[in-house]
């Protein structure tokens, strides 16, 4: 009897391993050149997961991690504390032998490889005197970069980072004139259909910055906990930066302009572009005018049902203040903006009589129910779009938004190109001991630079552009001490047309005294247009 259940048992296993084979030969089958292969097979290849889809299979690092017979844990532990002994050390060449065996074991982790390059690039690089010392440690830093995409060929974490490395750390740094010169002249960094003109830093980061938003939008890859208004205008940065830099070098005219309406281009693809917020919801940075625009139409049919409910709410809130409230209200502007406390008395008190639309709402229910079904979809609507609202306003102001897209536009200018050109040629004339000549064009070149802002108001109130003309002012500054001027001085005075942003934009201080003479004269000169 136990034999024969014992045999009966086989049977039985025997049985359901053959039934078995069925659905695991028809999950688990490889491709092949004819055959799509099996379930699992079809779906790594549809969501790239095998390892030869994440990038190059290097069978030495495949081959070192076997070797460690599952202690790779401590052996990287072991190199990673190596790796730092060695960096405190300043033993480079062991530091970036330490760092290839941790390549081998660490293929696929990311943040090895963001960590180490920025290790190499930043840390290692600035130790060392020599500048061409320093750029050999920066391009190690972006070559091992180039390392970690060859293994993870769509990550846009390294993709990014491989664009701010060649664009910042090479355009931004102290010695960005140099490493920009030995980045063009390397032709490690170019391959060889490259023309002379596109050999620039800030060209080839774009490049990189695109290929980090390709995997988004072409490989569909998750961008993860980024933030999409600070990633996706990378690529129009590196544009905006490269029209800046060789207007610095001293390239004008046609092909300055041409750079910029690039930027501009690349700016405006930028705001047009369909991005998930925090909430969940889709946003376009250029869509703000069109929401306000609809949020306003919306309140003002709100309105149209009740035209007198916001006047008589406020009304009756008013009449509800307290007397210290009211008295708040009938404050100076002088008064609110030197006593903190009577400022927030007077901010409690415009609080108090502020009517929202859940407020009308509850007007129309008590006076007019007949309206309160078609009021309460606008009160929903206009509360739903005042959300949108703050959310594209949040992220313009994080990405600068306004300010870039109108900078690009007026930098195309004919003025603003040729103010450019003009303080370059002053800086060159002065360099050249010609005081006389650097005077007139840095004139010339701050009278067109008051036109660009004229056609341009907003941009007196940008931090940037204002910084950035002050930088032109300074220097015209350094060429008036040579002559024994000062802006103050009634003849530069009379022709210096840039007060507003010295007004507005010297934080330094550093012209308090020429502003306050300044307005002296100016005062004194209405009055003596009064007694005339």
């Amino acid at each position: 009897m136990n034999q024969h259940t014992t045999f009966y048992r086989k049977i039985i296993y025997l049985v359901l391993m053959a039934v078995l084979l069925f659905p695991i030969s028809r999950l688990g089958a490889p491709a092949t050149r004819e055959d799509q292969g099996g379930e699992l097979a079809q779906l790594r290849k549809k969501h790239e997961l095998g390892q030869s889809d994440l990038g190059e299979i290097d069978p030495a690092s495949e081959t070192i991690r076997l070797a460690t017979l599952g202690m790779r844990g401590i052996a990287v532990s072991l190199l990673w504390n190596k790796a730092n002994e060695y960096k405190k050390k300043e033993d480079w060449t062991n530091f970036r032998a330490t760092l290839s065996q941790l390549a081998r074991l660490q293929p696929y982790f990311i943040s090895f490889w963001r960590y180490q390059a920025w290790n190499l690039s930043y840390n290692v690089s600035v130790e060392l005197d020599d500048v061409r010392d320093r750029f050999y440690y920066v391009k190690r830093g972006i070559e091992f970069l180039k390392e970690g995409i060859k293994y993870n060929r769509n990550s846009h974490y390294l993709l990014s980072d491989l664009g701010w490395f060649i664009g910042n750390k090479i355009g931004r740094a102290d010695e960005h004139v140099e490493y920009r010169r030995l980045f063009k002249n390397d032709d490690d960094f170019h391959p060889e259909d490259r023309p002379p003109e596109l050999r620039d830093n800030w060209l080839v980061s774009k490049e990189w910055y695109l290929k980090a938003v390709s995997t988004i939008d072409d490989k569909k890859r998750s961008l993860g906990n980024r933030n999409p208004t600070t990633f996706f205008d990378k690529p129009a940065m590196a544009q905006i930066n490269y029209s800046t830099a060789i207007e610095e070098e001293g390239t004008f005219g046609e092909q300055a302009r041409a750079a910029w309406a690039v930027a501009s281009r690349l700016w405006t693809e930028y705001g047009n572009r369909e991005m998930l917020s925090s909430r969940g919801t889709i946003l376009q940075l250029a869509s703000y005018d069109r929401w306000l625009k609809d949020t306003e139409e919306q309140k003002a049919r709100l309105e149209e049902i009740a035209p007198t409910a916001r006047e008589e709410l406020a009304k009756a809130r008013r009449e509800a203040l307290s007397e210290d409230l009211r008295a708040a209200l009938e404050m100076t502007d002088e008064e609110i903006a030197t006593d903190a406390d009577k400022r927030r008395l007077h901010d409690e008190a415009l609080s108090r009589l502020e009517v929202n639309p859940p407020d009308i709402i509850a007007y129309i229910a008590k006076h007019s129910s007949e309206d309160l079904r078609e009021a309460r979809k606008l009160v929903n609507r206009i509360v739903e779009s005042e959300l949108h609202l703050s959310l594209i306003r949040n992220n313009r102001q994080t990405a600068n938004y306004e300010f870039w897209d109108v900078r690009c536009k007026f930098e195309q200018t004919s003025e603003a190109i040729k103010a450019h050109e003009l303080a370059y040629s002053a800086r060159r004339a002065f360099k050249d001991g010609d005081l006389i000549e650097a005077r007139r064009l840095y004139e010339e070149s701050l009278g067109l630079w008051a036109k660009v802002l004229e056609l341009y108001p907003d941009m007196v109130e940008s931090s940037i552009t204002g910084s950035d003309i002050m930088e032109f002012i300074k220097s015209y500054v350094k060429v008036l001490e040579q002559l024994e001027l000062t802006l103050s001085d009634k003849e530069v005075d009379e022709k210096f047309p840039l007060w507003n942003i010295i007004q507005g934009h010297d934080g330094e201080r550093l012209f308090l005294k020429d502003y306050e003479l300044h307005k002296q004269r100016e005062q004194e000169e209405k009055i003596n247009q009064v007694d005339q």
